[in-house]
């Protein structure tokens, strides 16, 4: 009965220590989009500030380079992890073949790419006026690049 109640106890430490690893690795990849995200809307601010930025056309500027930083760090981040899965096809693991990961990962970036364009420039875009319909669009594409980073980190 001791055994078994030790055996218990010990199966529940390493659940919620894996559980809590868990946890602080999210906690740590949510922290690094969100410094990223921090440093590219750093510059956005500052390009509206800058005198020679007066009318909307003129801060979607500012936000097409913001957009366009967080889409360049998706494409590094995405390449890196091709990289990866294509080294991973030489190694067969015990649990998995990785054959198929490499393909998986490029239909999976070519989806999120048409999503992210469909999204952005369908109903929530229709429903913006005026000049702001590309305002709306811009942002919306760069929250997508923000997702599209975390969910690239979480694949190792």
């Amino acid at each position: 009965m001791t055994s078994m109640f030790k055996a218990i106890c010990m199966g529940s430490l390493l659940v919620v220590g894996t559980a809590h690893a868990d946890v602080g690795r999210e906690e740590e990849l949510d922290a690094k989009v969100r410094q990223f995200a921090a440093s590219v809307e750093a510059v956005w601010q500052e390009c509206l500030r800058r005198p020679d930025v007066r009318s909307t056309n003129d801060s979607d500027m500012c936000l097409l380079a913001m957009v366009r930083t967080s889409n360049e760090a998706v494409e590094q981040k995405y390449q890196k992890k091709m990289v990866t899965a294509r080294e991973l096809v030489g190694h067969p693991s015990a649990f998995a073949t990785f054959e198929t990961v490499p393909v998986l990962l490029e239909e999976s970036q070519a989806r999120w790419k048409q999503y992210a364009k469909s999204d952005c420039n369908g109903i929530g875009a229709q429903s913006a006026a005026g000049t702001a319909r590309a305002t709306y669009a811009l942002f919306c594409q760069y929250k997508h690049a923000l997702q599209r980073l975390r969910a690239l980190d979480e694949w190792n």
